[in-house]
């Protein structure tokens, strides 16, 4: 590796001096990373690299495309498809989850507040959503505040599902290979 390089502390690529993140991972560089232990290095491997908003607004805008085909536009396909009440909150929550599993998994670094945060804004329209449709199945407000805050916790579950899924854990270092000298007769 040239010395203008650092090595990444997840996966050991080498990556200019000047990078913030790995260019081959996407982890977070940092002149401390250098400075930890392997085990200190393990401990951290979950922890966040920080808050990225605009993974927020693809996480809100992803969400709410998911809602709006499930929810909305499949019952026009399938007449048999009624998700009001219960079974439309349950259906939220899913897609909640699997929408932040895809988000952590293809986003860099370790996002887990951001799919959570998106989540809870998409959330409050489609529970309204969900209320404004239901006439057969009318649920209290309490029950889509409830739902409101099952697939915002099921966004956190589903970020971290998608961090583990990814595989940031750090790969093992080369050993050192010996030199091969001739041997002296």
């Amino acid at each position: 590796m040239a010395a203008e390089e650092i090595e990444c502390h997840v996966c050991g690529a080498g990556n200019p001096k000047d990078s913030e993140r790995c260019r081959s991972c996407g982890a977070r560089l940092s002149e401390v990373a250098s400075e930890l232990t392997e085990e200190e290095l393990y401990a951290r491997r979950h922890q966040p690299d920080g808050f990225e908003i605009r993974w927020v607004f693809i996480s809100f805008g992803l969400f709410l495309v998911m809602a709006a085909l499930a929810l909305a536009l499949l019952p026009l396909v399938i007449p048999v498809y009624d998700p009001q009440g219960f079974p439309g909150i349950v259906i939220a929550i899913t897609l909640w989850f699997l929408g932040a599993a895809a988000i952590n998994y293809v986003s860099p670094g370790k996002n887990f507040l951001e799919p959570p945060v998106g989540g809870l804004l998409a959330a409050i329209p489609t529970m309204i959503f969900l209320s404004s449709i239901a006439d057969v199945y009318q649920l209290s407000t309490g029950a889509y505040v409830l739902g409101t805050l099952m697939a915002t916790m099921m966004a956190l579950m589903g970020a971290f599902v998608g961090n583990l899924l990814r595989g940031d854990q750090p790969k093992p270092r080369p050993q050192k290979k010996p030199s091969r000298r001739p041997k002296a007769a």
